[in-house]
């Protein structure tokens, strides 16, 4: 992703009160280069400025052991007179347990645990005479775990001039959610994520189309490199719920075992959906480009997961409706595709395995998404934390959802709890938090997300089948469909991510 931030240069010589004149200004990025006064002559005509850049490329985090560049390009817009001296500083930009870590000032970059790149403190980079360009240069630390991307300030002077130039280091471990696909959103928001970001969003052999990637060069199983998870290569196979686990003993049984494993389950909801490209219409194969020829996925499609207050039916997810998500009986024969992995969607009743990090501020970070949540809707509340004395509101228009965002993100808002880089969530991202097996309803955990209703929340997922229609999920169960934005709905905001 390519950031700009503006950046002057004035080449001449400038007489003393000329320079003042110029600071009083205030303009931002301004590098004024001083050469004494001219003689005799009085002040010369200083030439107007023109606007250069700070250019940041973004970067992959890397490999455990692996040391990348991030690079801020200074570019100025002419040779300069005499040499240019730029002083820069690298700082944190998010709170404890989203933050990249810095190593300590003056050790070592890399090697540290939890270290994600190199601290600088009033390092300088030299733009030598003749020369219109210099690079800022700030060591990545890579490692081998799931996080969520991270960013880094360099805050930069020169000549008196200042200014704050954003970097992210990309993940590229395997884990989190997956894109949807789409990067037409709700209200014209911007698509966020693998679905746009260039490094994520190539063409093969890097990534696949919209983010999503896969390798498929095994004939009986298919990598999804962005969740980590394998999924069993094979034609439709038709089974009623009960039938599920003595056909999962069959595929892990010795003889079998596709790709030479013995681990194969059933997988979530979730799971599922991160094979789904919401931007095919209804009755297309909804797979994503993961599954080609007769693998493509067509119909319903079992989950791991019972009704909580139903134990009769149990969920599956429509693939030939981009992933639509609700509970049949259990009698019903559905399509029945098998996965392995680390079940990192997998949501504990009680946040046993303290998936989720309460700040205590209103906020709340989601170990296995990398994402940070709004504990409470949208809503006057008076207690950020506990959801009380207020109400969620409702919301029934695409320009009152981003209305309320706008308000959220405005620089100095209350509501934006110290941040301003608040989204609507994507159908895949607020599904995450669905809890359909333990409390039934709302299906949502209590004790991170406390004073809840059984309410229906938008997501900023457009229904490819109309622009009328938004992607919703219902937390009195846990169904996921297509709604009429005209329809009252709730909104719970989400930051941070891939």
């Amino acid at each position: 992703t390519m950031k700009t931030f503006t950046f002057f240069d004035r080449v001449s010589q400038i007489g003393v009160t000329r320079m003042a004149q110029l600071a009083g200004m205030g303009l931002l990025g301004s590098v004024l280069l001083a050469c004494g006064g001219g003689g005799g002559g009085g002040v010369p005509e200083v030439p107007e400025a023109t606007v250069t850049s700070v250019v940041v490329a973004d970067v992959f985090e890397g490999n455990a052991g692996a040391q990348t560049q991030l690079e801020f390009v200074v570019s100025l817009s002419e040779p300069v007179v005499r040499g240019v001296t730029v002083t820069f500083s690298t700082a944190s930009t998010a709170k404890t347990g989203l933050a990249s870590t810095g190593s300590a000032t003056g050790g070592t970059a890399c090697g540290a645990v939890d270290v994600d790149f190199e601290i600088k403190t009033n390092a300088t980079v030299s733009i030598a005479a003749g020369a219109s360009s210099g690079k800022l240069t700030v060591t990545v630390c890579g490692d081998a775990t799931f996080e969520p991307n991270e960013t880094l300030k360099v805050n930069w002077s020169a000549a008196g001039a200042s200014g704050t130039a954003i970097g992210t280091i990309i993940n590229d471990d395997a884990g989190g959610v997956n894109g949807t696909g789409s990067t037409a959103l709700l209200g014209g928001l911007a698509a966020f994520g693998r679905d746009v970001n260039p490094l994520t969003n190539s063409n093969p052999p890097n990534d696949g189309a919209l983010g999503f990637s896969f390798d498929k060069s095994n004939p009986n199983c298919i990598v999804d490199k962005v969740t980590g998870l394998t999924w069993q290569k094979v034609p439709g196979v038709t089974k009623a719920y009960a039938d599920l686990e003595a056909y999962r003993a069959t595929v892990n049984a010795e003889g079998a075992q596709p790709c030479g494993y013995s681990d194969w389950r059933i997988p979530s909801v979730n799971e599922l959906l991160n094979l789904m490209d919401v931007s095919k219409i209804t009755g297309n194969p909804s797979n994503a480009d993961s599954f080609d020829g007769a693998d493509t996925m067509s119909g319903q499609y079992w989950s791991s997961e019972s009704r909580a207050v139903g134990a009769v039916d149990a969920w599956q997810v429509d693939a030939s409706n981009n992933g639509a998500v609700s509970y049949v009986a259990k009698t019903t024969a559905l399509w029945v595709r098998l996965v392995r992995g680390d079940a990192a969607s997998a949501l504990p009743c009680a946040n046993s395995n303290a998936r989720f990090n309460d700040f205590g501020d209103g906020t709340v970070a989601d170990a296995a998404t990398g994402l940070m949540w709004k504990q409470c809707p949208q809503g006057s509340y008076t207690d950020v934390k506990a959801c009380t004395s207020g109400a969620a509101s409702s919301f029934n228009s695409a320009s009152s959802i981003v209305s309320q965002l706008n308000a959220n993100n405005q620089v100095g808002s209350v509501a934006g709890l110290g941040y301003s880089d608040w989204r609507v969530p994507s159908k895949n991202e607020l599904a995450s938090l669905v809890n359909r097996t333990c409390a039934g309803n709302p299906a949502l955990l209590a004790l991170i997300f406390p004073g809840n209703e059984p309410l229906n929340f938008v997501t900023s997922t457009l229904d490819a089948n109309g622009s009328l229609n938004v992607w919703s999920v219902d937390f009195a169960e846990g169904y996921i469909g297509p709604t009429p934005i005209t329809t009252n709905m709730h909104l719970r905001l989400v930051r941070a991510g891939q």
